[in-house]
């Protein structure tokens, strides 16, 4: 229509001798210019108020990693669902409503794919290689079958998998363009009747889905292990080691999960199993906990420290013994990355991580009493890489030498511990296939 306007606003452009014609025409020529210049390709923002909240959400479900080792790391792919997800909030918010949809549904697929993985490393060649047979509807029955805690999830939470699925065929209807209400021109048109309500409907169609799809990865990710629920219990969070897990947040359990959610997966074999075996370990106490678990230390707590010096990992107990040698010691960085702190202050109290780093402080200096940010740093070898010692006065060479004792002896008893472990390594895998 705009291309037959512009053809007439050609032919009758403004060349007649006729003064009121000329006027009318003129106006008539710069209206039809001005619609040339609007971009008819132009797709409109959608508004999203909850966006910045589900983003914030995600992260929340992306920080879940618990650091698990495995053949075919499966927070990989949850981590690729969620940015999937958040890649789904922007275009939504920029008006791509199908490829927001699709992006959802990518998320819900890439779950599957990892948890299938996960559960049979042998076939991750095959993926990688583009083969066929991870199709859905090819690795979901076999996941049913193979990976008893995913079909133990689906037994627990049928009633949500089934509306999920309702929800994904409504999902399909957008990024198949199947109805008029998939189509842009719903949305985008000057004369789309009934627009606002048209696009309300679309964003409660979205939010919902967008809101069950983030609910699905994270059951998907409870079956790989629990901790996200299980460190919800401060009574097991106080018997476990140090880990990288988090938990759900309160807010991200009440809005995606649910406390009666919660208390179905408490009943799952995989729950049980880790909750049972945290259960048989001691609970902390708090000097303990703080120094596992924050890598805190105060001197007067050392009697407490030694009553459970058995649950401390061989680092945690260079850190006490090195703290108690010296009074003037703040802050331990141990192979420039792991921090321990002590209350004895320092003016520095910024952090700062990597090897690199520290050894730039000592170019063309010596290995002790170097002037750092209004305090002091020295260098010791440590299990054959170097530990770091802030310290708040310089050391005398009694000081230093009794560090040095200290280092040699826990570097032995490093040495010896790490060759007893090759040991056994080595005895398992030459025993391995004759058991």
């Amino acid at each position: 229509m705009l291309r037959q306007m512009q053809n007439q606003s050609e032919e009758f452009a403004p060349h007649t001798n006729d003064p009121q014609r000329s006027v009318g025409l003129s106006f008539y020529y710069e209206v039809l210019k001005k619609l040339q210049m609007i971009d008819q390709w132009k797709i409109k923002p959608l508004s999203l108020p909850k966006a910045k909240e589900y983003l914030e959400d995600l992260n929340d479900l992306r920080f879940s990693n618990s650091g698990l080792l495995a053949e075919v790391n499966p927070f990989f792919f949850i981590n690729e669902a969620c940015q999937l997800l958040a890649n789904s909030v922007k275009l939504f918010e920029l008006g791509y409503f199908d490829c927001a949809f699709y992006s959802v549904r990518q998320a819900i697929e890439l779950s599957l794919s990892g948890l299938y993985l996960f559960s049979n490393p042998n076939k991750i060649t095959g993926w990688k290689n583009l083969d066929k047979g991870f199709e859905l509807r090819t690795i979901v029955p076999e996941l049913k079958v193979e990976k008893e805690e995913f079909a133990e999830i689906k037994e627990l939470f049928s009633d949500f998998f089934e509306k999920l699925e309702k929800e994904k065929k409504l999902m399909n209807k957008y990024v198949h363009k199947q109805g008029y209400k998939s189509l842009y021109y719903h949305y985008n048109s000057f004369n789309a009747h009934g627009k606002p309500k048209r696009i309300a409907l679309l964003t409660k169609d979205y939010e919902t889905i967008l809101h069950d799809t983030i609910t699905a990865v994270a059951l998907y990710r409870l079956v790989i292990d629990p901790y996200p629920v299980l460190m919800l219990d401060d009574d097991i969070v106080t018997r476990m080691p140090d880990l990288i897990a988090e938990s759900f947040s309160r807010s991200f359990v009440e809005k995606y999960i649910s406390d009666e959610y919660v208390e179905r997966y408490k009943e799952s074999r995989l729950y049980k199993g880790y909750y049972d075996y945290f259960k048989t370990l001691p609970i902390q106490n708090e000097a303990v906990y703080a120094l596992i678990h924050w890598q805190l230390f105060e001197r007067k707590d050392s009697n407490l420290i030694k009553e459970q010096h058995n649950l401390l990992s061989l680092r945690d107990m260079e850190a006490v013994d090195l703290f108690m040698l010296s009074p003037k010691i703040g802050s331990i960085i141990i192979d420039g990355c792991i921090n321990y702190s002590s209350e004895t202050k320092l003016q520095d109290t910024s952090l700062a991580i990597g090897k690199a780093y520290y050894t730039g402080i000592f170019e063309g200096q010596k290995d002790y009493n170097v002037a750092y940010k209004g305090d002091y740093i020295s260098r010791f070898p440590l299990n054959g890489s170097i530990t770091y010692l802030k310290h708040c006065d310089v050391f005398a060479k009694e000081e230093i030498d009794k560090i040095h004792v200290l280092c040699e002896h826990y570097t032995k008893l490093f040495t010896e511990t790490n060759g007893y472990l090759k040991f056994l390594m080595d005895d398992v895998l030459l025993t391995k296939g004759k058991v």
